[in-house]
């Protein structure tokens, strides 16, 4: 059932050919009901004067919203002629206008309409273009005689109220699951890569991500009668702020990001999370997965997709000829088949079942649940492929410190290579320093010939050499100049870099070595501290280590 409009009771008049006429209009919904003085007030101000004052007591009494007669006399020609209707919520008025009795009565001018709006109260709102028009009008009645066309007009109008705006939040970023995913890029030959097709979203600590819209005051309305119509201010709002969130030090009302991650917005709570999560598979759904934080793969990462984390990367099932890199540890709970696809790059620890044909660099030390097979493992501190049945057969293994395993190669003589004491990340930096140094002092020969050519020709020449040939020794000479600082810091670099690797190898040499608590079998090689020996024989439940420049066999001395 729709709930009734509070609106007051309220009355008109009218003027028949017998009299006078008033009705009274009942309330409805909380409205008051208009009383006797009400009326009262209202017909002085026609000078109307009543027959009976019983008439109108029942009137008012009944408020029927029928016509009653309460006087057989007639109010004068002038105030018959203009009426005034003010709507219900009293924000519009309207006059009426209508033509004398005949062409020799009093026509209504513009200060008759003025006076009679002023009767009823009509103070607030008039238009004054309106009422300009209105008085045209009138003129041209008067001037034609023309008491046959009535004037409608709606003359004056209320201000309605204003509320205030309540407070809200401007997400400054803001990733909803609406939104349509980005199109697939195409390459030069119209293929698309949809292994790429998914971006996340990371932003950087101090990220602006949210600003709170004050409310605002309300602005109240006024009635043409007068009445002040209040206006409800603008509520004010709190936000709330998950992890990761703080507020901006250079404005109370603006968040930002107190660390690096995904920003989460869940029922106006915004956060930022360092961790990714993928609930299944990383595969043509999820696309390629690089995030600036921690990354929870729950599923497989499938053939050929690539997952990057900036932080730790845990993936619950099997790495299948996929690329994964990580700059904190990695744990792989299913194992990874590489088909000679798969790649692994951990900045710390790594924990992985098993590894095959894969290849692995790991900053930290390794720990297998099973077996290293036919991969290229390079570790910077300690492997180990734990369990009475861990076995390391194919490939190659290098460790910074120590391999150990129950186990190594097998019964076929399967070649595998396992090295042991070498400063791994040292030594793939000393050895891209040395192809760089290489490289510049071969151009620096180059050039020194180029310029040796161009000044043995210009001797030739008298001196005097073509614009084209005296800019390129110009450029040759500069380049040289160059060539030679360059080569002069690289190989400062890589002096430090092998005075470095010289300190460590000390405490490497001590600590290196290999055990083995079953099975070494022949075709193995192990070098430990660039001393190699070639198994020939089988070796068991033994440790390998190097001393005097020899790879010795003594007993299992644990792990």
């Amino acid at each position: 059932m729709a709930l009734l409009k509070d609106v007051n009771g309220y009355t008109t008049i009218t003027t028949e050919s017998d009299g006078v006429y008033l009705t009274v209009f009942p309330p409805s919904g909380k409205g008051t009901r208009v009383t006797l003085d009400d009326v009262k007030k209202e017909l002085q101000k026609y000078s109307i004067k009543i027959d009976n004052p019983a008439i109108l007591n029942q009137a008012v009494t009944l408020a029927s919203g029928k016509p009653q007669k309460v006087t057989s006399s007639k109010p004068d020609s002038l105030q018959e002629q203009v009426f005034v209707e003010i709507s219900d919520d009293e924000m519009q008025a309207k006059v009426t206008i209508v033509p004398p009795q005949s062409e020799n009565d009093h026509f209504t001018t513009i200060d008759d309409v003025r006076n009679t709006l002023k009767r009823r109260n009509v103070v607030y709102g008039v238009d004054e273009t309106r009422l300009a028009e209105l008085s045209s009008k009138l003129s041209q009645l008067e001037s034609t005689k023309n008491i046959n066309e009535p004037i409608e007009m709606d003359i004056a109008f209320g201000t309605p109220t204003t509320n205030g705006e309540d407070a809200r939040i401007e997400y400054l970023y803001k990733k909803t699951e609406e939104e349509a995913p980005a199109p697939v890029a195409e390459d030069e030959e119209g293929r698309v890569d949809y292994r790429a097709a998914h971006k996340i979203d990371n932003i950087m600590k101090g990220t602006l991500l949210a600003r709170k819209i004050p409310p605002t005051k309300g602005m109240s309305g006024m009635t043409v009668t007068g009445k002040t119509l209040a206006a409800v201010d603008g509520k004010d709002i709190d936000v709330s702020m998950g992890k990761g969130v703080v507020i901006s030090p250079d404005n109370k009302d603006e968040w930002i990001a107190d660390s690096d991650g995904q920003v989460i917005i869940k029922e106006n709570k915004i956060s930022v999370l360092a961790l990714y999560e993928v609930p299944g598979d990383v595969n043509l759904s999820t696309g390629n997965i690089d995030f600036i934080g921690t990354v929870i793969v729950r599923g497989d990462v499938k053939d050929g997709f690539k997952v990057y984390a900036g932080e730790d990367l845990v993936v619950n099932g099997v790495v299948e000829g996929a690329e994964l890199k990580c700059s904190g540890k990695l744990s792989i709970a299913g194992g990874v088949s590489g088909n000679d696809k798969a790649k692994v790059i951990c900045a710390g620890d790594a924990n992985i079942k098993y590894i095959r044909n894969t290849i692995v660099e790991v900053g930290g030390s390794l720990t297998c649940g099973q077996a290293i097979m036919h991969s290229k493992v390079t570790v910077g501190q300690k492997v180990s492929v734990a369990g009475q049945k861990g076995v390391i057969v194919g490939g190659q293994v290098i460790a910074g410190e120590q391999v150990h395993a129950a186990s190594m190669g097998s019964n076929f003589a399967t070649p595998t290579e396992i090295i042991v004491g070498e400063a791994v990340g040292l030594r793939d930096e000393l050895q891209k320093m040395e192809t760089e140094l290489k490289v510049s002092l071969e151009n620096l020969d180059k050039t020194k010939k180029g310029i040796q050519f161009l000044k043995d020709l210009q001797t030739k020449m008298g001196g005097n050499l073509p614009p084209d040939k005296k800019e390129l020794l110009t450029k040759l000479t500069r380049a040289q100049f160059k060539l030679m600082a360059d080569s002069k810091t690289l190989a400062e670099k890589k002096q430090e870099m092998e005075k470095k690797e010289q300190e460590s190898s000390e405490d490497r040499r001590r600590h290196a070595k290999v055990t083995c608590m079953g099975i070494i079998h022949t075709g193995v090689k192990i070098t430990i501290n660039k001393a190699s020996r070639q198994i020939s024989e089988e070796l068991k439940y033994c440790t390998l280590t190097e001393s005097d420049g020899e790879v010795k066999v003594g007993p299992f001395r644990g792990n």
